[in-house]
Formats: C-alpha cells, sequence, structure tokens
C-alpha cells in the first residue's frame, strides 16, 4: 500500500484491518481486498492523502468526511476519536461520509469493546441485494456488527452483512469452480441460481430471512446514510474508479459506556453469566458445543497466531497481483 501512495500510518491501518479479517476466518474481507484498493487509487477514484474534515463535533459525537478517501484509515481515525469521547460520556456517536469500503465491520466494534465499551459499527454500500419482491437489486449489502466486553470470554462479537452469504464468499465459490445454494442470488433478469460466476455478470443477492434483512439493511441506510450525509442507495459507488467522483460510503459508530448503567465490572459479570448460560444449553444430537457470537472467530485467530494463517489462493494470486501492480516482487 506504501508503494501504491498511501502513507505509511494510513497503510499499516489497513494491513491490520485487512490481517484481522483473515486471522479471524472472514476472507471475503481480508488482503484479497488489496489488488482492488489498488486499482481505485490507480484510476483516481480513490484519493489515498485525502484529509479527513470534521464536519461538525460535540462532545459526544463527530460528523466526519473522508473526501474521497480510504474508508479503512479514516474510521480507525474515528474510532480512535470515539473511544475518547465515550471515555467520559453514557453515549458517544460518529459518521462519515465520502467515504470508501471500509474492511470487516466487526474491526471496529471489536475495537471499542476492547476499551470497555458497547460497540456498533454499520456502513451503507451501492445497492447490491433485491428488496423484498423485487428482481433488481435495490439497496447495499449494508454491513452491520456488534461487540461488547465479556472478561474471561474477551468479548461478544457479531458481524453480519445483509444478504444471505457476504459477496466475496461467492466470489471464493466462483474462484474454486463450486456450486453455491439455491436462494443466495438472482441472476441478472431476476431468475433463480447456482452459478457462482453470475456474481460478475451482475448478479442480485438476496436478503438474509427475506423481509427482515431488508429491514435491518434499511435501519443501516438510514444511519449510515441519510443521516450521515453520505450517498443513498444508487447514490453510493463502492469501489469507486471514476476520477473527480468519490464513492461517497458512509459509516455510522455508536459507543455505550457501561460505567454510566452499572458499571463496567458489572456488566462484564453479567456478560460472564449470559455466556455460561448459553454454554450450558442443551444441544442437539450431534452438537458438540455451544459457542457464543465471535467464539468461533476467535479460536480461528488463536490458530493463526499459532500456526500462520492460512489464505485461500484466490487470496495469494490477489497479493500477487497487487504486487505486481506496484513493482514489488513477492
Amino acid at each position: 500500500m506504501i508503494a501504491a501512495g498511501v502513507p505509511a500510518e494510513r497503510a499499516e491501518s489497513l494491513a491490520e484491518v485487512l490481517l484481522y479479517a483473515d486471522m479471524l476466518g472472514i476472507h471475503s474481507h481480508g488482503v484479497m481486498r488489496i489488488a482492488r484498493y489498488i486499482e481505485c487509487i490507480r484510476s483516481g477514484g480513490i484519493h489515498p492523502l485525502a484529509p479527513l474534515q470534521i464536519l461538525e463535533e460535540s462532545p459526544c459525537m463527530m460528523r466526519v468526511s473522508a473526501n474521497g478517501g480510504l474508508g479503512i484509515p479514516a474510521s480507525c481515525e474515528v474510532i480512535r476519536r470515539l473511544i475518547k469521547k465515550a471515555g467520559s460520556q453514557a453515549l458517544a456517536a460518529a459518521s462519515v461520509s465520502h467515504s470508501d469500503h471500509y474492511g470487516a465491520a466487526g474491526y471496529y466494534a471489536l475495537k471499542l469493546a476492547e476499551n470497555g465499551l458497547i460497540g456498533f459499527s454499520m456502513s451503507n454500500t451501492c445497492p447490491l441485494i433485491a428488496v423484498t419482491g423485487a428482481a433488481a437489486a435495490g439497496i447495499g449489502n449494508n454491513p452491520f456488527a456488534y461487540a461488547a466486553p465479556a472478561g474471561r470470554y474477551r468479548a461478544v462479537l457479531f458481524d453480519v452483512c445483509m444478504s444471505v452469504v457476504a459477496s466475496g464468499k461467492i466470489q471464493l465459490a466462483a474462484d474454486n469452480g463450486k456450486p453455491i445454494p439455491e436462494g443466495w442470488i438472482l441472476d441478472c433478469t431476476g431468475k433463480p441460481t447456482t452459478d457462482p460466476k453470475e456474481i460478475y455478470n451482475g448478479a442480485i443477492m438476496l436478503p438474509f430471512a427475506q423481509h427482515k434483512g431488508y429491514g435491518f439493511a434499511v435501519m443501516v441506510e438510514l444511519l449510515s446514510g441519510v443521516l450521515s450525509g453520505a450517498g443513498i442507495l444508487d447514490g453510493v459507488h463502492s469501489w469507486n474508479m471514476i476520477p473527480g467522483e468519490d464513492a461517497n460510503t458512509g459509516h455510522f459508530f455508536l459507543a455505550i459506556n457501561p460505567k454510566f448503567f452499572g458499571g463496567l465490572e458489572t456488566f462484564v459479570s453479567r456478560t460472564e453469566e449470559m455466556i455460561d448460560k448459553l454454554h450450558s444449553a442443551p444441544t442437539l444430537e450431534g452438537v458438540k458445543q455451544i459457542y457464543y457470537p465471535g467464539e468461533l472467530e476467535f479460536q480461528s485467530e488463536a490458530r493463526a497466531l499459532k500456526d500462520g494463517i492460512d489464505l485461500p489462493q484466490s487470496a495469494g494470486e490477489a497479493l500477487a497481483k497487487a504486487a505486481a501492480a506496484v513493482g514489488i516482487q513477492i
């Protein structure tokens, strides 16, 4: 990323967020995205030097513009500032406009949780999924995540997009030549398909749980797009590659400080108690263990720290493509 013209501090933020995803097993948002970021930078669609602009600020809120820059470094800086604000407030919130793809939503929620806060993170995207009853994409896949400190369990962490599965997983299936289940996507004509390669031909993703996923996508759009002043629906141009424009993606972050709601120690203790009870639930036949949200991802991270990250072939190919684009040999 430095070779692509990204300042060192911002490049470090990008590396950390993408590696976070790969370590937790979320390869659809990991280093396989590097080549796409570089394509956007080299085309002039993302401006790696764009200054972060504070449009409005109070002790408990920030409204920020990334000015057409990279979404990850902008979001990382906003989270650092939000942690400081939430230290002395019951609630603190921040919105970002004129941004671009910000990686895995859960990274930012977990950062808040690791600092003793209950964190929420969300972003809108260009239209990718069909609203209920439609045969065309009408709203973004709009990722949403929350996290909370959990003492001996580290944190509760939940990170989802609004489609049945993330587009990156469909791309992985296409790259590996494997079919996908019916009900994940429609082809560009609105017909069901099990061919993952249709993701490259204008496929339409479907929301999880039908109208319920659609409703959650609208909630994220309200906060990330409408409230922040960012693009709305087809006003968002994710992965922008058009010089003179920007993606105008919007993000929204919320931090709740348990210190003002009975105390952090009490909150953590009660969260541990909740997880203990979840773990003790009777299991179905063939199920060995009940997991709390985030537990599987933390186990993947522990394996990565011990044995290294097991990248899919497509991620390695994307890294090689990115390196070649900026003249680096790997």
